[in-house]
């Protein structure tokens, strides 16, 4: 088991009519607040409230929308702009993951010099961050909770996605209601899902013996995610499943899930320069690199693999013949992803085999790394031969 550190600063605020505290609790860190959304007509009820509440405060509020999925760099840098304008004393994010990764990073930029590949990875590390805070409207990225923000930097010829991760721009609270997710679309709901299966994922296969309250915690999650979206498939409204759903999220984007334990990151990456060069889904984009990457693995930790055939995948164990019960998991896990609607091969989502060379470049020469992956640590040519198998 390695040694580790917890650190958990955020203040979650959890259930039906949670909105209505953001007010007060934004109140706390001073009088002028911008709120961050991507502009969305589905908002248009909750921004309104949401700045009545703020006003009924005394609070002064601004306003930035426009964030795109795999949020852009020039957005940060409008919002950068605007926050040291204007003196802004708190960032409000309302939204998902992108919206999330955005506020963080123009709450950070705002009180930190220097160019984005500088912070990119765990390069330079600051204390110095406006504080913020976050209304969740999408469960899938789990950024509420996480130290962590991805960004696209859109200045040039090529789009780059940067990993930043800073303990500074921890939200101070996250709100979650649960109903907030009701009108999402269904497209949207699933491909969240499985972001939340593959955060959870990229710490179950962490290369690690002796964790197993980490293991275990890693497949009770992934178990309730499964149960829970085919819950909201059938009904939309159902409000103990959305909340379950809530719950995944956080817990699988947190430092409690991998006490002691690696994890991974190796799909991301792999997935990472697909979404930033296609624009494409990050949730359904991991749904179909998860798979792909699992087959090209898992010899390396047969065990493991047949363990989360039988304990998440329910395949029957063969104890004679670990590396089929491991196939059969795989199996099962694609079949759960075409159940629920999401694709399983690049070519369904329009990526084709010419752009393979460029991808792999992408997720690893080009942002100067030899390998990916933290356990998997995967070179160049096998990241290429894992878009192979996805094709």
């Amino acid at each position: 088991m390695l040694n580790f550190e917890l650190e958990f600063p955020t203040k979650l605020i959890f259930g039906k009519g949670s909105v209505d505290k953001v007010g007060k609790e934004v109140a706390k860190y001073g009088k002028k607040v911008l709120i961050h959304h991507d502009g969305g007509d589905y908002l248009k009820e909750l921004l309104g409230k949401v700045k009545g509440l703020l006003e009924a405060e005394g609070l002064t509020v601004l306003e930035l929308g426009g964030v795109v999925p795999n949020p852009r760099y020039s957005l940060i840098q409008k919002g950068v702009a605007l926050c040291r304008k204007e003196n802004v004393d708190f960032v409000l994010a309302i939204g998902g993951g992108s919206v999330m990764d955005s506020s963080k990073s123009i709450a950070f930029f705002t009180k930190n010099d220097g160019e984005l590949a500088d912070f990119a990875h765990y390069k330079k590390m600051s204390p110095d961050c406006l504080p913020l805070g976050t209304i969740v409207t999408m469960p899938g990225t789990g950024s509420e909770i996480s130290n962590n923000a991805m960004v696209v930097d859109d200045r040039g010829d090529t789009l780059i996605k940067y990993p930043l991760f800073q303990n500074s721009f921890r939200f101070k609270f996250a709100v979650m209601d649960p109903e907030l997710t009701f009108s999402l679309p269904l497209k949207q709901t699933v491909s969240g899902t499985f972001d939340i299966i593959s955060h959870t994922m990229e710490r179950y296969f962490n290369g690690e013996n002796h964790v197993n309250l980490s293991n275990r915690l890693c497949e009770a999650n992934m178990l309730t995610i499964m149960d829970e979206i085919r819950k909201v498939i059938k009904d939309p409204r159902n409000y103990e499943a959305r909340a379950n759903l809530f719950l995944a999220a956080m817990l699988g984007n947190s430092p409690i899930i991998e006490m002691g334990a690696a994890s991974d990151w190796a799909v991301h990456n792999i997935e990472n320069p697909v979404t930033t060069s296609f624009q494409k889904t990050h949730g359904s984009t991991l749904a179909i690199i998860t798979p792909a990457w699992m087959k090209y693995v898992y010899k390396r930790d047969l065990p493991k693999y047949a363990e989360f055939a039988t304990r998440v995948m329910g395949v029957p164990a063969d104890f004679y013949d670990l590396e089929t019960t491991a196939l059969r998991g795989i199996e099962a896990l694609e079949q759960f992803i075409k159940e629920i609607g999401l694709p399983t091969r690049l070519s369904e989502i329009g990526v084709t085999e010419d752009s393979f060379e460029m991808l792999a470049d992408h997720a690893t020469v080009d942002i100067g790394v030899e390998r990916i992956g933290m356990v998997s640590q995967l070179t160049r040519d096998e990241v290429l031969e894992i878009y192979q198998l996805a094709k």
